[in-house]
């Protein structure tokens, strides 16, 4: 490697894995890059339909995604450095922005993988600014992986890879979950105080004008907060002034707190999450109801719990004709357990054993279910997501293969055509 490789190497590295981790965190999780575009929009009082939401949100984190995997490969060299030089053209105005005026919490970048003031994004902004300016000067000036007649083929792999997880965590939940409340937390214990001295309990760490503090399990605070760190308490230890029972405050139609009428620890139970009414399809609540007489018919039960006030409570039950009991909550912390415009969580002796959307429960297994439907609804998002990842990176390992055996050929010939 020359004097002159080796920093077009450094820098393509260093900001395409940044883009590779920025927009790969976002696809995952595409409903929280969503909500925080919103919460962009909200602040600026700017209206935008869900729609176009959506396909900024899945546009703007697949073309990270892409551009930097692109870049790591030296793929498309002059069009790839331009259009990130042109991307961050907008990124570090709104960075700066963003840390002078700090409209939201954080900027979301790397999505709740990794949260990151809005000062630091913007120093990171700044530095990748620097790289890519010498990028877009020297970057077509070093060869790639790969040959310009098989870049196309780069690209393609790279998009069905960042799309299917992206559809997979819109429709039905991100493969990884990088919230509070992943598959397995003993939701219903917390909202019972029935953890004993001996059982994990948990802090968590937000963040708000670059003052950190922790809060408990049911006191999670609103969106201007910033989500840092889970971590587990030592037991024994004095609470923190901010930390009490129960993993989030729920409440009944009479405004009393009612977390653990709400969150079982016993038994099976199915909870509803609605976080915003304006966004349900009152064609779903066959699916719900049906789902609702299974549970019941297994000695379980099912509960809502919807960010609406009474009036928009009573609209739910009287549209969806709702025998189950329904609860208030924050959609903040509706949205921290799991997302969707309205979302299933199953629930087993107070443990989560899996969350999706209801979109993606297929009607007519309830019409007539099996003992093993609930169960069978679960899945291991990170071993679907260790399989698309191994599998997409063997297959660009396996072009790569093939496209160094055509130039092996191809210098095999020309030399022997210099020896004739």
């Amino acid at each position: 490697m020359t004097n002159k490789t080796f920093p077009v190497w450094l820098c393509r590295v260093v900001v395409g894995v940044t883009f590779v981790i920025s927009g790969l965190a976002k696809t995952i999780d595409l409903w929280g890059f969503i909500y925080k575009i919103e919460q962009y929009l909200a602040v600026w009082q700017i209206p935008v339909p869900h729609g176009v939401v959506f396909t900024v949100a899945t546009t703007l984190a697949a073309s990270e995604f892409l551009l930097g995997f692109l870049l790591l490969t030296g793929s498309y060299k002059r069009t790839c450095s331009w259009l990130i030089g042109l991307m961050m053209a907008g990124m570090l105005p709104l960075t700066l922005y963003i840390a002078i005026a700090n409209p939201v919490a954080d900027c979301g970048c790397f999505g709740d993988m990794w949260v990151i003031s809005n000062t630091a994004t913007f120093i990171k902004n700044v530095v990748l600014t620097i790289l890519i300016i010498y990028l877009i000067v020297n970057n077509s000036k070093v060869s790639g992986l790969f040959t310009t007649y098989s870049q196309w083929l780069v690209a393609v792999i790279a998009i069905i890879y960042i799309l299917v997880i992206a559809i997979f965590g819109y429709n039905i939940q991100p493969l990884v979950d990088f919230r509070s409340y992943p598959t397995g937390t003993p939701l219903g214990l917390y909202a019972q105080g029935g953890m004993s001295d001996d059982d994990p309990t948990y802090v968590f760490v937000y963040e708000k004008d670059g003052v950190a503090r922790e809060f408990s399990e049911d006191s999670i605070p609103d969106d201007s907060w910033t989500f840092v760190d889970r971590i587990e308490a030592t037991p024994g230890a004095e609470p923190d002034q901010n930390r009490y029972d129960g993993m989030i405050t729920v409440y009944d139609t009479d405004g009393n707190e009612a977390t653990a009428e709400a969150i079982g620890s016993t038994g099976e139970e199915v909870l509803l999450l609605i976080p915003d009414m304006a966004n349900t399809d009152i064609s779903s609540t066959y699916l719900i109801n049906e789902i609702n007489r299974h549970v019941n018919s297994r000695g379980g039960r099912m509960a809502a719990i919807i960010a609406s006030d009474n009036e928009g409570i009573d609209m739910w039950r009287d549209l969806s004709m709702a025998s189950y009991p329904i609860f208030t909550s924050e959609d903040t912390s509706i949205k921290e357990i799991a997302r969707g415009n309205i979302a299933v969580v199953y629930l087993r002796d107070g443990v989560i054993q899996w969350k999706r959307t209801l979109n993606s429960i297929d009607s007519e297994i309830f019409d007539k279910p099996e003992p093993d439907t609930l169960p069978s609804l679960g899945f291991s998002g990170k071993t679907i997501m260790w399989t698309l990842s191994l599998f997409f990176l063997g297959l660009e390992l396996f072009l790569w293969i093939l496209d160094r055996s055509g130039r092996a050929v191809k210098l095999h010939f020309s030399r022997m055509n210099q020896k004739k």
